[in-house]
């Protein structure tokens, strides 16, 4: 599944606490969100999917209808994690 980067995982289901407050390791550029120890993150984010190409919750939070507004989505996410990170 590609991530859409809407950050609502990461809000809703961290679990590093109960979930009552949302991942202290994510970090908010614009209106994506990412994830600051990704190659780290802990296994139940790894295992996270759905059975679908692209993330349906985050296609609804973020109103993308059309497939030109998913790739334009995906690769702005892709540009803003190697500029961060070069």
């Amino acid at each position: 599944m590609d991530c859409l980067h809407c950050g609502d995982c990461c809000k809703r289901m961290c679990p590093l606490n109960d979930g009552s407050e949302p991942c202290p390791h994510i970090v908010e550029v614009d209106d994506f969100v990412f994830c600051c120890i990704y190659g780290k993150r802990p296994q139940q984010c790894v295992d996270h999917d759905f059975p679908s190409r692209f993330c349906p919750i985050g296609m609804s939070i973020l109103k993308l209808k059309a497939a030109d507004e998913v790739a334009a989505r995906i690769d702005n996410g892709w540009r803003l994690i190697s500029e961060k990170t070069s």
